[in-house]
């Protein structure tokens, strides 16, 4: 039986419809590529009292979140997020927004970042969800959030036994049609794969295109079909 909402999901404002979706007090949110905190001031203006634990890998924006006063229920974690747990080489660019795991794509015509060079790269620690959860005894997740700019998959598939218990609630993450990446995921396998887990599509946001009508990526929202 499809989830009741309290209200009309509207496919267009994304901070109504999270109300709508994760709807209850205090719910528990997972911020995997944290940045500067973006999500985190988003999450707090549009749920009731979230608790959040937040993943930046990336020395520089992890210096810069916890410089920030966000309460007591948020907690920062210089972490990333795969699907082994061990250690990676982290690339970090001018525009901290798209660090990655991944080698930038070359073409332009592809992408319209295709001169961002990489200006550093750092060792990294790197867990998955599935075992920070028994470690830290979480046991549901009622809100995750992936940006990790086409290293969406091994989040996911570290978090496999989650889903298969059906310990996610919602799923917010972006999808990337254009080639950003090299080695991107591919967004039709991590809708078949969140299908497969019974996490159905509420609708697309914040859509961004390059030139002409093809959409290039855009934050798409799940939630669980029970």
């Amino acid at each position: 039986m499809a989830r009741q909402f309290k209200g009309q999901v509207t496919g267009y404002d994304l901070q109504r419809d999270l109300s709508l979706v994760v709807n209850k007090a205090n719910p528990v949110c997972f911020d995997i590529g944290a940045n500067r905190g973006q999500t985190i001031h988003l999450l707090q203006d549009c749920l009731a009292s979230p608790v959040i634990h937040s993943f930046e890998p990336a020395s520089a924006s992890y210096a810069a979140l916890a410089e920030q006063s966000f309460g007591v229920q948020v907690c920062i974690h210089q972490l990333a997020l795969g699907e082994q747990v061990g250690m990676a080489e982290f690339n970090t660019f001018k525009h901290s927004e798209l660090n990655s795991f991944l080698a930038m794509n070359a073409d332009k015509g592809e992408n319209l970042f295709a001169e961002e060079k990489i200006i550093a790269v750092e060792s990294v620690r790197v867990d998955t969800l599935d075992s920070f959860c028994t470690k830290h005894d979480i046991d549901r997740i009622d809100l995750l959030k992936i940006d990790t700019q086409g290293f969406e998959l091994p989040v996911l598939r570290g978090a496999i036994g989650l889903l298969k218990q059906q310990k996610i609630g919602t799923i917010l993450l972006e999808l990337n049609f254009a080639t950003l990446y090299d080695g991107q995921s591919d967004p039709l396998e991590i809708l078949q794969l969140l299908r497969s887990h019974q996490m159905r599509l509420v609708d697309y946001y914040e859509k961004e295109r390059i030139t002409g009508a093809e959409l290039s990526w855009t934050t798409a929202l799940f939630t669980l079909h029970a």
